[in-house]
């Protein structure tokens, strides 16, 4: 098991999908869940949140296969409260 840390956030996450990282990243690392090899899982949620948030600021319907994206990131990353309850860390 690699050891449990944080990745480093990519100087090219901008706006949006940044805020996420910000908003998450830290209570992910509290959690324990975050390792080095997580940092594509982790960014996939985060720039797929930006994503859903510019098309809900641009006025354009939400796409079955984005909001399937997200929650698939959601679960792997522990972001609901069922997959918290199956995480075992």
């Amino acid at each position: 098991m690699p050891p449990t840390r944080a990745p480093p956030c990519p100087a090219w996450l901008v706006g949006d999908a940044l805020d996420e990282w910000n908003r998450i990243t830290p209570a992910l690392a509290l959690m324990g869940v975050l390792t080095q090899v997580d940092h594509s899982v982790l960014i996939g949620h985060c720039v797929t949140y930006g994503e859903i948030v510019a098309t809900v600021k641009a006025g354009e319907p939400l796409k079955a296969a984005l909001l399937g994206q997200m929650r698939a990131y959601a679960i792997e990353l522990g972001l609901t409260p069922a997959a918290r309850a199956k995480l075992s860390i």
